[in-house]
């Protein structure tokens, strides 16, 4: 568990959001709040986006770092506590994942394309901290949380205009490489998502 990798003297406390489910999980609230008392359950009936939940989470966390991921937990302990090292050494204010090779071997042959295009786009037109823009692991320190909460995309793209913003306000910015964990299956992401999602990214990056 990512509990016993972390140093000791770290105090800690797991956030979860549910965005709006049409399942009953409060069965499931209930035992992960029993095994885990540092867990806080978010809970709301109208499914609002990905971007709106992680605000949602950042708003309630009191501590000196945060770190956010998707709920799966597709990446392995080790990137985390990596991360938590750079932000606890201080010389970034964030710190964000970049896949390694091994992400594009869960996905499709189009979605690696679509990847790689949107990476060398970033590197070439935009000031971005990295070129892998959608890795669902960043963390960063209380000073950045205001500027986490001001974001405005309530979907997918949260990541995006983050980093924009991060890169905006020249706040520094590490990168870490990060793995993802054995047996993880990856979610689909229809045609129709992908030209959406296409549209926001350039809507965004361009505002």
């Amino acid at each position: 568990m990512l509990k016993t990798r972390l140093d000791s003297d770290l105090q800690y406390k797991l956030i979860i959001v549910n965005d709006g489910s049409n399942r009953d999980l409060r069965e499931g609230a209930a035992l992960l709040q029993n095994e885990i008392p540092e867990a806080y359950w978010i809970s709301y009936d109208e499914n609002k986006g990905k971007g709106h939940a992680l605000r949602e989470g950042v708003k309630m966390s009191e501590g000196d770092m945060i770190m956010y991921t998707d709920y799966d937990f597709p990446y392995t302990y080790g990137s985390m506590v990596d991360m938590v090292g750079k932000l606890r050494s201080g010389k970034a204010v964030a710190v964000v994942g970049k896949r390694d090779d091994s992400y594009y071997n869960h996905i499709s042959p189009r979605r690696r394309r679509i990847s790689q295009y949107l990476k060398t786009v970033n590197r070439v037109l935009f000031n971005l901290p990295t070129d892998d823009t959608q890795c669902g692991l960043k963390a960063f320190t209380k000073d950045a949380k205001s500027l986490f909460l001001s974001t405005e995309t309530d979907r997918y793209l949260i990541d995006v205009e983050f980093l924009k913003k991060l890169g905006k306000n020249n706040i520094p910015v590490d990168v870490q490489l990060v793995k993802l964990r054995d047996n993880v299956i990856l979610s689909k992401i229809t045609n129709m998502r992908l030209l959406i999602e296409l549209y926001n990214y350039l809507r965004i990056m361009l505002s």
